[in-house]
C-alpha cells in the first residue's frame, strides 16, 4: 500500500514539476538530475535504510525525461517556425525572380522589334 501512495505521489510530482522545466537548459536539467540522483542513493549496497530508493530514482528519471522531452518539443517548435519563415522568404524571392524574368522578356522582345 505504501508503494502505491509513493508511486501516486511521485507521479503527481512529475506532472507538477514538468511545467517548470521550460526555462531550464539541458545542462541545468542534467546537473540537477545528477545531484538529486546521487542524493537518493542508499548509504551502502547492503543497507536496509531507505529501501524505496529505486522508486525515487525511477520517478526522478521520469521527471528528467519529461523535462528533456518538453525542452526538445519547444526547440522543435522554434525550428519549425524559423523553417516556415525561411520558406516564405524563398517564396518571395521566387516571385520576385519571376517578375524580373517577365520584365526582361518584355524588354528583350522590344529590342527585337526595333531591329
Amino acid at each position: 500500500m505504501k508503494r502505491i501512495y509513493l508511486t501516486a505521489a511521485l507521479f503527481l510530482q512529475v506532472m507538477l514539476f514538468s511545467q517548470l522545466s521550460l526555462a531550464e537548459s539541458i545542462d541545468e536539467i542534467n546537473n540537477q538530475y545528477n545531484k538529486e540522483y546521487e542524493a537518493i542513493k542508499p548509504p551502502s549496497s547492503t543497507s536496509s535504510v531507505r529501501t524505496d530508493y529505486l522508486f525515487e530514482q525511477t520517478a526522478l528519471s521520469t521527471l528528467q525525461t519529461t523535462k528533456i522531452l518538453k525542452l526538445i518539443y519547444e526547440q522543435n517548435r522554434e525550428i519549425l517556425s524559423k523553417y516556415d519563415e525561411a520558406l516564405n522568404k524563398y517564396d518571395e524571392i521566387i516571385r520576385q525572380n519571376n517578375e524580373i524574368i517577365k520584365l526582361l522578356s518584355k524588354d528583350a522582345s522590344k529590342d527585337e522589334g526595333k531591329n
